[in-house]
């Protein structure tokens, strides 16, 4: 008896599955992205310690990001649940970040070429879409966990004088989200993005002067080159679906 009734269980569950999965909508969104870099990613670091140390990545390593912009790439399937809809979804997005503006002007001053920062955050996550409320305006909430890889450009002369570049570093991260879909195919919504803690850590790729790159070389080995910082986030994010 109970080995029928687990038969018919199971029979009854696969059965559910198969039902959904035909019902399952694939789906493809393009983003574009305004973001706000928050917390430690917006801090410059004073190291007076650092600051005989040339060029200016020596002297304040973790330099302040500013407003930025990057765009994003999704699949996803949509699983009717009564209610409204869950889209499980896998996502993929660009960030781009400059300098803050005092030490742009610095870099520029100096003629010197002034590092940005990319992260690549890749995200597995959820979607629940609740009802249409009115006028094709379905409210969003979304949750997502994956990795992200943070580049950070050279910095130094144009004529390789001195050239520094960072190391890429991976860390955890996750986002949130919620918005509105108008209509089948646009969407808008206010995410926050944390693109975890990172290691910023400088390497020297070009430094034609020898005895410079001794002497910094010897200066900068008692120190401690790696600074960790949190990187965050505020997006507000456009949707086109198809």
């Amino acid at each position: 008896m109970k080995s029928s009734i687990v038969k018919v269980l199971s029979l009854a569950c696969v059965m559910l599955c198969l039902s959904n999965v035909s019902q399952a909508q694939l789906r493809w969104g393009f983003y574009i992205n305004g973001v706000l870099p928050t917390g430690q990613f917006t801090s410059d670091v004073s190291t007076a310690d650092r600051a005989a140390l040339v060029p200016l990545t020596m002297s304040e390593m973790g330099k302040g990001a500013t407003l930025g912009f990057g765009g994003g790439v999704r699949a996803t399937y949509h699983f009717d649940v009564g209610t409204g809809m869950v889209a499980p979804f896998v996502n993929l997005d660009l960030f781009w970040n400059s300098i803050d503006s005092k030490l742009s002007n610095a870099y520029s001053d100096a003629r010197l070429d002034a590092p940005s920062y990319f992260n690549f955050p890749l995200f597995v996550g959820a979607t629940y879409l609740y009802d249409e409320l009115w006028n094709d305006i379905t409210p969003f909430a979304e949750f997502g966990l994956g990795p992200d890889l943070m580049i950070i450009t050279s910095e130094g002369t144009d004529s390789k004088e001195f050239r520094y570049g960072y190391k890429n570093t991976t860390s955890m991260a996750f986002m949130i989200g919620l918005g509105s879909y108008f209509g089948r195919h646009v969407s808008a919504g206010i995410y926050y993005y944390g693109l975890g803690t990172h290691s910023i850590d400088y390497t020297t790729r070009t430094l034609r002067n020898n005895e410079l790159a001794a002497a910094q070389d010897e200066l900068y080995r008692g120190l401690n080159q790696r600074e960790r910082r949190s990187v965050g986030e505020l997006a507000l994010r456009i949707g086109f679906h198809f």
